[in-house]
């Protein structure tokens, strides 16, 4: 059977959702312990594996979810997990680079619900650990010795640049909170539907898969990314701290133009030219982030994040029935799509 073949004979079971968790967790410590002290430090504090001291911690140290849809597309075409466990703990390794380096950016404090790496190590010595993690996972993927390695290295170095290009582009928006929701897309997809792009496709070029399975599984990952970050922004305003690990209301309070309140400038409402006056003043209370929140919500900003999510949700399923991949692989998928824009359990 080739690795491609997805039909009813022979297929194994779609993997558990600890299956990555099991494969790549023991890379990424080994990996992450073998850095340099000082930044291997930092880089466990920050994954959850030690607290500050550097003693063993119990933190929850990220679901491992671009490790998760990998394993799961290469279950779908006939690969084992061990044979992405490289490139999935390389790019768990690239998307806590960028974490670190978006709480320093956005001068996040709490990230999973515990101090931001930047807060107690410094913002100078947490730029550094997240370049060593971004440099020491593209190394991984480039010394890897499997099929396709380099189309999967050129796959991980592209996404890496659109992640920067993305991050950029955002703070230039910052400076224009007019901006459209057109120029909202294209960030996103760049800073988050890039490394999803990467999870799902990385498996096909491994197993040498021809173009509409690539070409199915990249659209997947930019809708994914997109239906993720406008429902993430809509947890930002309403959701709960306890769950999202994070303040309510940060991006009102930094006038990040979020996806809600992109929506509600742009309803012509009386609401929506209230919210737009007090987006430009400096109030900062509580009660002015509240005020801003219901504004939000009573310009329908809110619902027309909450409709644009799944339909961006929809989408990605859709691409994801055109790759071909087992069955069981396509319901673990479907599933794990569904837990990661909607946090459902």
């Amino acid at each position: 059977m080739s690795a491609l073949d997805t039909s009813s004979t022979g297929l194994r079971a779609a993997p558990s959702p600890g299956t990555a968790r099991s494969t790549v967790w023991p890379v990424i410590r080994q990996q992450v312990s073998a850095l340099e002290p000082t930044v291997a430090r930092i880089c466990s504090y920050h994954l959850g594996f030690t607290d500050r001291h550097g003693d063993p911690s119990g933190a929850e140290g990220g679901k491992l979810t671009r490790a998760g849809l990998m394993t799961a597309v290469a279950d779908g075409i006939g690969l084992r997990p061990e044979d992405v466990r490289c490139q999935a703990a390389a790019l768990e390794l690239l998307h806590n680079s960028t974490l670190i380096h978006d709480d320093i950016i956005d001068a996040d404090e709490l990230r999973r619900g515990r101090p931001a790496a930047w807060t107690v190590f410094g913002a100078g010595p947490a730029i550094l650990a997240g370049d060593v993690l971004q440099a020491h996972g593209l190394r991984m993927v480039v010394d890897d010795p499997g099929p396709g390695r380099a189309e999967i290295s050129s796959l991980f170095a592209g996404a890496v640049g659109l992640v920067l290009a993305g991050q950029a582009r955002e703070l230039t928006v910052r400076l224009g909170p007019d901006a459209g929701t057109a120029e909202y897309d294209r960030i996103v997809e760049e800073k988050t539907s890039a490394l999803l792009e990467c999870a799902l496709v990385t498996p096909a070029l491994r197993a040498g898969g021809p173009e509409h399975v690539l070409a199915a599984l990249r659209g997947a990952g930019r809708h994914l990314g997109l239906a993720f970050q406008i429902f993430n922004d809509v947890e930002d305003i309403w959701g709960d701290p306890a769950v999202t690990g994070k303040p309510v209301r940060s991006d009102l309070l930094r006038r990040n133009p979020s996806f809600p309140v992109l929506a509600a400038m742009s309803a012509g409402s009386p609401a929506g030219e209230r919210l737009r006056r007090l987006w430009h003043a400096d109030g900062t209370t509580a009660a002015d982030l509240r005020e801003m929140a219901d504004l939000v919500e009573e310009s329908g900003g809110r619902h027309t994040a909450e409709q644009r999510s799944r339909d961006h949700l929809d989408a990605a399923l859709e691409h994801l029935g055109r790759a071909g991949l087992s069955p069981g692989a396509t319901n673990e998928l479907t599933a794990l799509f569904d837990r990661i824009v909607n946090r459902t359990p």
